[in-house]
C-alpha cells in the first residue's frame, strides 16, 4: 500500500469516526490524517505536488465535519451567557415579587395592630360606659 493510499485509508477512518491511532472525534486536518496513517505530524506538505488532491479531499472533510459538529467553544460561551443572563433577569424579578410580598405582609401586619389596639381601646370604653359608678 503506497503513502497516498495509507493517508485516504486513514482520512476514510476519521470521516467515519472509526480511527485505530487517534482519539476518536479528532478534528480533521493534514497532521491528524498523517498520523492516523501511521506517519509523523506534517508529512502532508502543500508543496508536494502529489499531495495536491489528498490536501483538497482533507480540506473538504474538515468542512463538513465543522458543520456538523457540536457548536464552537465561542458559541457555547455565547449560549451559556444568554442563559446566564435570562436566569439572573428571572432571578430579578422574582426578588422583586419577594420584596412586594414582604412589604404586603408588614403593612397588614401594622394594619392587624393598629386594629387590634383599637379594639382594646373600644373595649375599654364600653366598659367604663356601662360601669355605673356607686357612692
Amino acid at each position: 500500500m503506497s503513502a497516498l493510499e495509507n493517508y485516504r485509508a486513514a482520512l476514510c477512518r476519521l470521516i467515519e469516526n472509526k480511527p485505530q491511532i487517534v482519539p476518536k472525534g479528532s478534528a480533521i486536518n493534514k497532521d491528524t490524517v498523517a498520523l492516523e496513517a501511521g506517519r509523523k505530524r506534517g508529512s502532508i506538505k502543500n508543496s508536494r505536488v502529489s499531495n495536491a488532491s489528498l490536501i483538497a479531499e482533507i480540506e473538504a472533510a474538515a468542512v463538513v465535519q465543522q458543520a456538523q459538529s457540536k457548536p464552537t467553544s465561542a458559541q457555547e460561551v455565547k449560549k451559556q451567557k444568554s442563559l446566564k443572563k435570562a436566569a439572573q433577569e428571572r432571578l430579578d424579578n422574582i426578588r422583586d415579587d419577594y420584596n412586594i410580598a414582604l412589604m404586603k405582609i408588614v403593612s397588614l401586619a401594622h394594619e392587624n395592630h393598629a386594629l387590634q389596639q383599637e379594639i382594646k381601646h373600644l373595649k375599654k370604653e364600653l366598659q367604663r360606659r356601662n360601669v355605673i359608678k356607686i357612692r
